[in-house]
């Protein structure tokens, strides 16, 4: 074998010809490698101290940017933060502090829990002192407290907090999502900082920016450096301003993508190690740094002493030993240096490694021309003869050879041509075979899929069917069922092991007869459901277990028409048809009573009136309410007030006919309507509801005693005394106050004669005497104090209006007198709105006032535009939102919850503090505090009158007390009428008192002009 290839070998023109030119390009390759390296290696020594220089500068400036970014940032904040403290009003200052900060059990101040957001603004922990807080400290807190919050999210990232510290040993800081304050405790301390002994005249007296070592954050768990700027204001030092920025980055620079052989670093002007490669990322708390090897420990001092001799902001080159490449760049800010190490071995490898890739050039080169001169030769000689030869063991096998198509008219093209005509006609008879092959396995493989399609199909149908909230049956054409799922059997309460699937549609319902309460018409829908045609409307079942079941069929029809039986759908209607029937009973009853409301005595009003139109007929209104029923509310309360009018309508209700209708109006006020009734007959019952009601027994609990209250009604009748709806309840109205003027218990028709009868006078005249007011300017304010309940001090004062007597100008009408009146009439949204406009207006005449409080009515929560008036006025007169109390009762806020809540939303945007007044008196008042979100309660003077004699309410009073304490209120209570009544509330911990044995409402209040330590008490 070996003498026949060296045969063929020297034999052949061509493989001598390939021996040659491959020994010829094998002697340039080895000259052109050996040039090269010697090019090399004289080159490295002026090339690498270049290149690493620039690599270490570019590394250098692209940390530097950020460090940079916070010196910056620090001179610019101490910049504006000294600006706003030369700027800021003290007094001003003072009061938002208290209002910004506590002081917590453990000495602390803090931020107030309600105010604390670390993710949008700082938190603080400082200490309280021996001497106390001074007014310097609190303003500080205030100033950099704003500053941060606004500026502060802004801040961070890109550094990872922004901070001032305090010389009395406290932190403002804010680090997103991070409570500083709430983590320190009564030992945390900043005195010994590095931040604050760096800032401290003594150590730095130039007052230079500076930047603190590098150190592990423990909350963070991240590597740290801080920029700090010592912070002196008014001639001492107070404090510094500073930003922590994590050098995450630094770290990655000297460790991401680096090999054994190079190593980054990163040392300070004092050689210290900043960041190093073999210290990989940030340590968990506690761990400690790894030790260098002992020769790397002396090769970095080799470099310090290199580094440090230079004095040069960037250099580059060879250590005196030779075996290190050195380059270094300064990093402005700390002053750090980047440092970048190269053996002089890596430095030989590259120079082998140029060499090789000569040496790869050189083979590029070469093979190719090998490759082009062994092309030439198989295309005209050897591919012709393997093709030819392939096809002849193609065609032997019974195989299609491939054409050779050879455009050559020598012997080669002529033997190629002739046998591709002879394997043109063998192809041909195989090709027809070939080709009814594959149309059959073509269609075998379509019926195939489509076979797969429809069994995933029908996986998904059945997982869909299974898992709906309906029960699913269908019925066959031969009326048995073909499928069922488990909601079905759920609805039905069928047994899991009967078997359902193959049985009549009929024996299955018929399981179920026994639990029907209408078992006739599930037999009618059955006789329906023989027919095609589907039923007019589904079939709603009810079953002895109270649930109701909604039934329905569908015909299900193939796609040419032909009928395949019936889908059978149920639904538990249940839930929709009790939630159905209590809507309808919220909205036609009244929530105490369970009697129509007034919109469904209104409905049927309009419904009769409707008919009568139509057909004449009769019918008479009643309209009653309860004597003195006010009497019930202030002295018993409203609890009692809600058991009065419960009782009353059970009473009532036992009187009137099926047909009519009893109806609670509003607070006292009911009517009856009594559709097809003479006057003789509503005359009648009249009379049996006035003796009812004057014989109906009310024990008050609590208070060992019964009371009796009698009524006032009024009559009117159709056509007799109106002629439309609004008429009627008009004149039934009137008859009612008819019958009050004429002495109350008793029933009165409606005169109208009398329709201008004492107590419409009355109203009348009072309107007008309350626009008179208005227009003239004698409406007037009176001011009590409200203090707090421990230190005595007066916390804010009380509005009160009065009203001046035209006729004596030294007379004062009480509020009593006139107030519900202007309720009635509207004008108490006029009286609203100067009680404000003059309450703001003295605020802003008097800086030195503390906060105003006034009462807001219950109709001035329906006028939309009122929370936008009062911040106007505010705006205007340049008053702080903060220094406005305004209070609302809670029976008007929660008599429309919507309106209440709507109007706190809004003054509370605005800034006004809301209290809610006469608290206790409503019929749920703890239910409502989570909808009535004010910041003061005011307990109901109700409850406070005979505190000492009244255990019962010494309970109630301290149970609102911790109720409002639990939820972050402020309770206040009012009529504090004696000294035991005071000791005993400060007792309970009320936070505020108010009433005559403090203080009694005056005009010209002491407080009114700069005296704050008015009407002190004693602690």
């Amino acid at each position: 074998m070996a003498i026949l290839l060296s045969t063929r070998l020297h034999s052949s023109l061509i493989h001598r010809l390939s021996l040659t030119i491959w020994g010829l390009f094998l002697v340039l390759l080895a000259l052109l490698s050996l040039l090269t390296y010697v090019a090399l290696w004289l080159g490295s020594d002026q090339v690498v101290p270049v290149i690493l220089q620039r690599m270490v500068q570019l590394k250098a400036q692209a940390n530097e940017v950020q460090l940079l970014q916070a010196q910056a940032s620090v001179l610019r904040l101490r910049g504006e933060l000294l600006q706003r403290l030369d700027d800021a009003d003290g007094e001003a200052a003072q009061r938002r502090f208290r209002t910004l900060f506590a002081r917590s059990g453990d000495g602390l101040w803090r931020l107030r829990p309600e105010l604390l957001d670390p993710q949008r603004a700082p938190t603080l922990y400082l200490h309280e002192g021996a001497q106390g807080l001074t007014a310097s400290a609190r303003l500080r807190a205030v100033v950099s407290y704003e500053l941060l919050r606004e500026q502060g999210p802004a801040l961070v990232p890109p550094f990872f907090s922004a901070y001032m510290d305090f010389v009395e040993d406290g932190l403002m800081v804010y680090a997103r999502g991070i409570d500083w304050g709430g983590n320190a405790d009564a030992r945390t301390s900043n005195a010994d900082y590095p931040t604050m002994r760096g800032a401290d005249p003594e150590h730095n007296p130039e007052r230079k920016l500076f930047w603190t070592p590098v150190y592990l954050d423990e909350q963070a768990h991240t590597w740290m450096v801080s920029v700090i700027a010592p912070l002196d204001w008014r001639g001492r030092w107070v404090g510094t301003l500073g930003h922590d920025v994590s050098i995450t980055s630094l770290v990655e620079s000297v460790t991401a993508g680096q090999d054994n052989a190079a190593q980054q670093f990163i040392m300070d002007d004092l050689g210290q190690l900043v960041v190093y490669t073999g210290w990989g990322a940030p340590l968990a708390p506690g761990q400690e740094r790894p030790q260098m090897p002992a020769q790397q420990e002396r090769d970095l001092e080799l470099l310090r002493q290199m580094v440090q001799g230079t004095r040069s902001e960037s250099g580059a080159g060879r250590t005196l030993d030779g075996r290190q490449w050195l380059a270094w760049s300064r990093i402005r800010g700390p002053g750090w240096y980047q440092v970048l190490v190269l053996p002089q071995e890596r430095v030989n490898g590259a120079l082998r490694l140029g060499l090789l890739a000569v040496v790869g050039v050189g083979l590029l080169v070469l093979l190719p021309a090998m490759w082009w001169l062994r092309r030439r030769v198989r295309l005209l000689l050897a591919q012709p003869l393997r093709r030819l030869t392939q096809a002849v063991d193609e065609l032997g096998r019974g195989q299609a050879p491939t054409p050779m198509r050879l455009a050559r008219s020598d012997e080669l093209g002529r033997l190629a041509n002739a046998f591709d005509i002879m394997a043109a006609d063998l192809a041909q008879q195989r090709r027809w075979q070939t080709t009814h092959a594959q149309a059959l396995q073509t269609e075998v493989e379509e019926r195939r899929h489509v076979m797969q399609r429809l069994q995933q199909e029908r996986a998904r149908l059945l997982a869909l069917l299974g898992a709906m909230h309906q029960g699913i049956l269908f019925v066959d054409t031969d009326r048995c069922v073909s499928y069922c799922n488990a909601r079905w059997r759920e609805l039905w309460v069928l047994p899991q092991d009967m078997t359902i699937v193959g049985l009549p549609m009929a024996q299955v319902l018929a399981e179920v007869r026994s639990a029907l309460v209408n078992v006739e018409r599930l037999d009618d829908y059955l006789r329906q459901s023989q027919t095609e045609a589907p039923p007019a409307h589904p079939l709603e079942l009810t079953l002895r277990d109270g649930r109701t079941l909604l039934l329905v069929r569908h015909p299900v029809h193939d796609a040419q028409g032909e009928p395949m039986g019936q889908l059978w759908l149920c639904e538990d209607m249940t839930q929709q048809r009790q939630t159905a029937e209590q809507l309808i009973i919220l909205a036609e009853r009244d929530a105490l009573t369970g009697l129509h409301n007034r919109r469904r005595f209104e409905e049927e009003l309009e419904r009769f009136f409707r008919e009568a139109a139509r057909q004449p007929q009769q019918a008479a209104v009643l309209f009653f309410d309860l004597d003195e029923f006010k009497y019930v509310n202030d002295h018993f309360g409203h609890g009692a007030g809600d058991m009065v009018l419960l009782r009353v309508a059970t009473a009532v209700k036992a009187l009137v006919r099926e047909s009519d209708m009893l109806s609670r109006l509003g607070g006292d006020e009911f009517a009856i309507f009594m559709p097809q009734a003479t006057l003789h007959s509503a005359e009648l019952l009249a009379e049996r509801v006035l003796q009812t009601v004057a014989q109906t027994a009310l024990h008050i609990e609590g208070e060992g005693q019964s009371l009796r209250l009698t009524s006032s009604l009024g009559i009117a009748h159709y056509p007799e005394h109106a002629g439309s709806a609004q008429e009627l309840v008009a004149h039934a109205d009137t008859a009612m106050y008819q019958a009050k003027h004429l002495g109350k218990n008793r029933w009165s028709i409606y005169r109208p004669e009398s329709d201008m009868a004492q107590a419409m006078v009355t109203r009348m005249a009072w309107n007008e005497r309350i626009e008179r007011a208005l227009a003239g300017g004698l409406l007037r304010l009176h001011f009590q104090g409200v203090y707090h309940a421990h230190s005595g001090r007066l916390a804010h004062l009380e509005a009160l209006v009065r009203m001046v007597d035209e006729d004596d100008a030294t007379q004062l009408v009480a509020p009593g007198q006139f107030i519900g009146h202007a309720e009635k009439s509207g004008k108490i949204l006029d009286i609203d709105r100067w009680v404000l406009g003059e309450s703001i207006r003295l605020l802003a005449a008097h800086p030195q006032l503390p906060a105003l409080a006034l009462n807001i009515s219950g109709r001035s929560l329906d006028d939309p535009q009122l929370p936008g008036f009062i911040t106007e006025q505010l705006a205007a007169q340049g008053v702080a939102p903060e220094r406005l109390l305004v209070e609302l009762t809670e029976t008007a806020a929660i008599s429309d919850l919507g309106d209440a809540q709507r109007f706190i939303d809004a003054l509370q945007r605005a800034g006004c503090t809301l209290c809610l007044d006469d608290f206790g008196t409503g019929f749920a008042s703890f239910a409502y505090l989570k909808h009535l979100q004010a910041r003061v309660l005011k307990i109901d003077g109700l409850f406070v009158r005979n505190l000492p004699r009244e255990p019962d309410n010494q309970v109630f009073v301290r149970s609102i007390i911790e109720v409002a304490h639990g939820m972050g209120k402020l309770a206040v209570a009012e009529c504090v009428e004696d000294a035991q009544t005071l000791e005993l509330l400060r007792g309970l911990g009320v936070d505020m008192v108010q009433g005559y044995h403090l203080d009694r409402p005056r005009a010209d209040h002491p407080a009114l002009h700069g005296d704050g330590s008015a009407g002190i008490l004693p602690a």
